[in-house]
C-alpha cells in the first residue's frame, strides 16, 4: 500500500462541483489499495484570504485551500499551496504524487519533486494536447508543461487518441494509457424495455460550441412522428435550449434540468433507453463509458478517444456535426432497439473500466516508480 498525494488542475468544489469529476473517481479507485490524500487549490473570491477545508469524501482525506485573488494573483496561488501542502504533510507522509490535468497546476508536482525529491506522474484528459498550437498557453505555461513531461515518472493520458497528439507535438514522455474510470456498481447493467414513449438522454456541461446541443435538438426535431422524448441534463446556461425548444415546439417532447449529482445521473440513466452526444470535440468521454456500464446503447460521434472504445454492438457512430446522420441513427436506434444486448454492452464496459481494472493499471506504474 503507498500513500499517494493527489494534485489536480481541476477538482470538485465548492465553486465548481462537477469540475474535473473524473479525477475524483480516479482518486476512487486507486485508494481500495493505497492510502490517497487529495490536495486541491482554488480561487474563491467570495473569502476574504486563504481557507483550508479538509474532509473525508467517500472515505479519501480531501484538502481543499480556497484563496482570495488579489493584486499579485499568482502570489496568492502559490502562498494557498503552500500551506495546503504544510497542512497536509503534517500528518500524511506520501510516497509519490499523482498529478492530474497538467495545465494548469503542473508547477505543484514540479516544486514538490525539487523540493523533497518525490517522484510523480500524469494523468492527462485535456483535449487541449490533440494541438496545443490552437490553445492560448503562455510561454511561461508552456515552459512548465515540458518540464512536467520531461520530469515526470510517466504519462498516462486517457486515450492513444490523445498520446497520439502529445506525440504530435513533440513532447517526449514514458507513456502509458490509462482510461477513465467507472463505478459498476453504481452504473449497474439494467434490461429496458419500451413502455409508452421511447427516451433519448443527453448529459454534459452544455457548452454548445463543444458538445453542440442544438444540433441534437434540430435532429431530434424531425421526429415528430415518433413516440418519443428526449431529456437534456448539465450545468451553466441553458437559455438557447429553451429558446430552440420553443422555436421548434418541442415543450412536450423535450426536458432540461441542471446539474445533477454522480447518483442522480446513474438513476437518470437507468430510466433511459438511449444516449446521445453529438460532440464536436472529444477526448475520452466518462458520460460514455457510463452508459454503456448500464447496458445503453449509445450514439456518439467520431471524435477524440471515442472510436477507441466504441463497438458497432453498443449503438451508432457518427460524424460531427452531421445532424442529417444524427436524425436517420435517432430512427434507426428505435425502430432496431431490440437487436442491442445491455449484458454484452456493460460487460465491455466492466472489463475496461472498472475500479479494479484501472487501479491495477496504476499499481503497476507506484510500484516501479518507488521501486518496491
Amino acid at each position: 500500500m503507498k500513500k499517494v498525494l493527489f494534485l489536480s488542475s481541476w477538482y470538485p468544489s465548492r465553486v465548481h462541483s462537477t469540475l474535473g469529476n473524473f479525477v475524483s473517481y480516479h482518486a476512487k479507485a486507486v485508494s481500495q489499495t493505497n492510502q490517497v490524500h487529495v490536495l486541491y487549490i482554488i480561487a474563491d473570491d467570495s473569502i476574504k484570504d486563504y481557507e483550508i477545508v479538509s474532509e473525508s469524501i467517500d472515505g479519501i482525506q480531501t484538502t481543499i485551500v480556497y484563496f482570495k485573488r488579489g493584486l499579485f494573483k499568482y502570489l496568492n496561488y502559490f502562498t494557498a499551496f503552500l500551506r495546503g501542502l504544510k497542512y497536509v504533510s503534517l500528518n500524511f507522509d506520501f510516497d509519490l504524487v499523482h498529478m492530474n490535468i497538467m495545465h494548469p497546476a503542473i508547477w505543484q508536482a514540479l516544486y514538490i519533486k525539487w523540493i523533497k525529491k518525490t517522484p510523480f506522474l500524469v494523468s492527462e484528459n485535456w483535449h487541449g494536447f490533440q494541438n496545443l498550437k490552437n490553445e492560448r498557453i503562455g510561454f511561461i505555461q508552456s515552459i512548465l508543461i515540458k518540464k512536467g513531461f520531461k520530469n515526470a515518472y510517466a504519462i498516462c493520458p486517457v486515450s492513444e487518441q490523445l498520446l497520439k497528439g502529445m506525440k504530435e507535438q513533440g513532447l517526449k514522455a514514458n507513456y502509458h494509457v490509462i482510461p477513465n474510470v467507472v463505478n459498476t456498481a453504481l452504473f449497474s447493467p439494467v434490461k429496458r424495455t419500451i413502455n409508452t414513449k421511447f427516451k433519448f438522454l443527453h448529459v454534459s456541461t452544455l457548452d454548445d460550441d463543444i458538445k453542440n446541443i442544438s444540433g441534437i435538438i434540430q435532429a431530434f426535431s424531425k421526429l415528430q412522428k415518433e413516440n418519443v422524448t428526449l431529456k437534456i441534463i448539465g450545468e451553466g446556461d441553458n437559455s438557447y435550449i429553451i429558446d430552440l425548444i420553443n422555436q421548434h415546439e418541442l415543450n412536450d417532447k423535450v426536458e432540461v434540468e441542471g446539474e445533477k449529482t454522480y447518483n442522480e445521473i446513474a438513476v437518470e440513466m437507468h430510466n433511459a433507453n438511449a444516449f446521445v452526444l453529438f460532440s464536436n470535440i472529444e477526448n475520452l468521454p466518462l458520460v460514455l463509458i457510463e452508459a454503456m456500464s448500464t447496458g445503453m446503447p449509445i450514439i456518439t460521434t467520431n471524435g477524440g478517444g471515442i472510436p477507441e472504445i466504441f463497438n458497432s454492438f453498443a449503438g451508432y457512430m457518427i460524424e460531427p456535426k452531421e445532424e442529417e446522420e444524427l436524425y436517420l441513427s435517432m430512427k434507426k436506434m428505435i425502430a432496431n432497439y431490440n437487436q442491442f444486448d445491455y449484458k454484452k454492452i456493460s460487460n465491455y464496459a466492466i472489463q475496461h473500466f472498472s475500479n479494479e481494472k484501472v487501479a491495477e493499471s496504476f499499481n503497476k506504474l507506484y510500484d516501479k516508480m518507488t521501486k518496491n
